[in-house]
């Protein structure tokens, strides 16, 4: 019983106080954008980045600081000045910024500590991200196609890529090489009926199938021929024999 007037009178008095109580006041955070250049994930950039800010309401000016040195200073929304990493030394820096109410109180952002580095630099380390998944997203469909040809589940004449029946219109195609990968998939356009889908590689009886159905519709669709131009057209053929 007194356990239970004690929770009572615990959520009448949390109940009873003002929210300003629990509320915190709202501070300055900074976010450090790459407009274009290189950030690496060590702490290194090069090239054109920008301070982005965010505070109180009542915010009315924000300081945007390379260390000790102002980079510029913000009167209105939104909070945001870019700057060059070319412009100062190469070497550690500490970014941050400074922000002044309507009621002139001051507001200091979290610190980013980020090393400028050279534009070669830059390359050198992209290059050598870029250059290896290059080479695996070419290496990934030619490994698949092999290991597809050895387990039997892709016919010939479909390329590395492979065929696949179009959900659309159920006509099979070659996949091309230089549509974009969603992870097993392929985002590809059907030259049947000319229409866009999520393809995966198809198995070698699925192409089959949608072989038979697609010469099924192509004899269906030729005009009926009388006996003299079958006789004809055998003769015709019969040349190349």
């Amino acid at each position: 019983m007194k356990s239970t007037r004690l929770v009572i009178s615990v959520l009448v008095l949390f109940l009873a106080l003002p929210v300003g109580v629990f509320a915190q006041e709202s501070g300055l955070t900074l976010k450090l954008n790459r407009d274009f250049g290189y950030g690496g994930f060590t702490g290194d950039i090069q090239g054109l980045f920008s301070f982005q800010a965010t505070g109180p309401a009542d915010l009315a000016r924000v300081e945007f600081y390379i260390d000790d040195q102002l980079v510029g200073r913000v009167d209105a929304p939104p909070w945001r000045l870019q700057f060059r990493t070319e412009d100062y030394p190469l070497g550690i820096h500490d970014l941050y910024a400074v922000g002044y109410t309507a009621s002139a109180a001051e507001l200091r952002s979290n610190v980013f500590k980020r090393e400028f580095v050279k534009a070669s630099v830059g390359y050198g380390t992209a290059l050598r991200i870029v250059v290896p998944l290059l080479l695996i997203s070419l290496a990934i469909p030619v490994l698949m196609y092999i290991l597809d040809r050895r387990r039997g589940k892709q016919r010939r004449g479909y390329g590395l890529a492979g065929g696949a029946v179009c959900p659309k219109c159920g006509k099979p195609f070659a996949r091309h090489f230089w549509a974009p990968n969603l992870g097993l998939s392929k985002f590809d356009r059907c030259p049947h009926c000319g229409k866009w889908s999520r393809v995966r590689a198809a198995s070698a009886q699925a192409l089959q199938a949608a072989e038979s159905l697609l010469d099924e519709g192509a004899a269906a669709s030729e005009p009926a021929l009388s006996a003299e131009e079958k006789l004809r057209r055998r003769l015709e053929e019969s040349r190349f024999q």
